[in-house]
């Protein structure tokens, strides 16, 4: 697995790039690269979610006011997402974004006999990854 680069200053990440696994299936590109996760190898699906909910729960951890914010906004387009922010504790978040029913409809489009591919890319802010979902 890569190891995370990330580095807060003022409020602008400095990275370098990491390589993500980007899954395979019945997904929009944007959606696909919202569902990537830090691996150098398709990951085993059973420790997938964990990955993912590792990816966000970092997000949530180096900017935890944007991502409040970022979560916040989305009481209209994604009530579930908000409610997560409202009744959970952060530290909570990654976990339960990966459990709701949101990003669980596109945890099940992935197509996992498909290999994914790997691409190396900066790191995402939760922002960004809640702006691809449906």
């Amino acid at each position: 697995m890569g190891v995370t680069s990330w580095c807060k200053t003022g409020s602008k990440f400095m990275n370098t790039q990491q390589t993500y696994w980007i899954p395979d299936g019945d997904l929009e590109p944007s959606e696909a690269m919202a569902l990537a996760v830090p691996a150098s190898a398709k990951p085993r699906r059973e420790v997938y979610r964990d990955l993912l909910a590792r990816k966000l729960q970092d997000a949530i951890q180096l900017e935890p006011e944007e991502a409040r914010a970022a979560m916040e906004m989305s009481q209209e387009h994604l009530p579930e997402i908000f409610q997560i922010a409202q009744d959970q504790p952060p530290k909570y978040w990654g976990t339960a974004l990966v459990m709701s029913d949101t990003v669980s409809s596109l945890l099940n489009r992935i197509d996992w006999r498909q290999p994914g591919s790997l691409e190396n890319l900066p790191p995402q802010s939760l922002l960004e990854v809640l702006e691809q979902l449906p």
